[in-house]
């Protein structure tokens, strides 16, 4: 596998998407999306699509379909992103943030430089998320499907799961330029009692 599939098209920011040189700036700061979606907004659902930063300290990214051209581009360490209720969308994060939040997305996917505190992953189905620079820590949390894409500065992160499924982590192939080599995090534990303390290994499964 050389690449993550939600990632693949994406385009390059030219100078005319990056906010700083839109000409229809206003108090809330929008990244620019596409006037149709490829798929339309469910006419059921109540809330309409967001992207905007709050009170400039959170980026907020909500009840998008379809979108593959998410970007935010003019962020600080002092920032946190949160993406909820998301399907079938690409999200970029130009720059170096707090922390990142994904919540109750669908086939979602996120690509960021790096992150200060954590990424948490909760109530999602079929995500993938790609660090191309650090992150201290991951969480995922009663999550079905995650792709996890580490960068080598991000190899030492500490990854934790809860009441989640279908798991794997992919890190730089060490013998070949641009691959990948997944990992499957277990999912199943073995808690065993020896003087007096229980033990908890990862339960492993023999192909015979």
């Amino acid at each position: 596998m050389t690449s993550a599939s939600y990632f693949t098209g994406l385009r390059t920011v030219t100078d005319d998407m990056k906010s700083k040189n839109r000409t229809d700036r206003t108090g809330v700061i929008s990244a620019e999306r596409k006037e149709t979606h490829k798929i339309p907004y469910s006419s059921s659902s109540k809330s309409p699509a967001k992207l905007e930063l709050q009170m400039g300290r959170k980026w907020v990214v909500e009840h998008d379909i379809g979108n593959k051209n998410l970007i935010i581009e003019e962020c600080d360490t002092k920032q946190s992103v949160y993406v909820f209720g998301c399907k079938d969308c690409v999200l970029q994060v130009k720059g170096k943030v707090n922390n990142i939040t994904i919540d109750k997305c669908t086939k979602m996917g996120v690509l960021f430089k790096g992150v200060v505190a954590a990424c948490e992953i909760v109530n999602c189905n079929s995500v993938e998320v790609q660090c191309e620079g650090s992150v201290p820590t991951i969480s995922i949390d009663n999550t079905s499907g995650c792709q996890l894409y580490l960068s080598k500065e991000s190899l030492e992160t500490s990854i934790t799961t809860a009441k989640s499924s279908e798991i794997n982590a992919l890190v730089p192939d060490a013998n070949s330029d641009g691959d990948w080599v997944e990992h499957s995090l277990p999912q199943q534990y073995i808690h065993a009692c020896k003087d007096g303390q229980f033990t908890t290994s990862p339960a492993s499964h023999s192909g015979g």
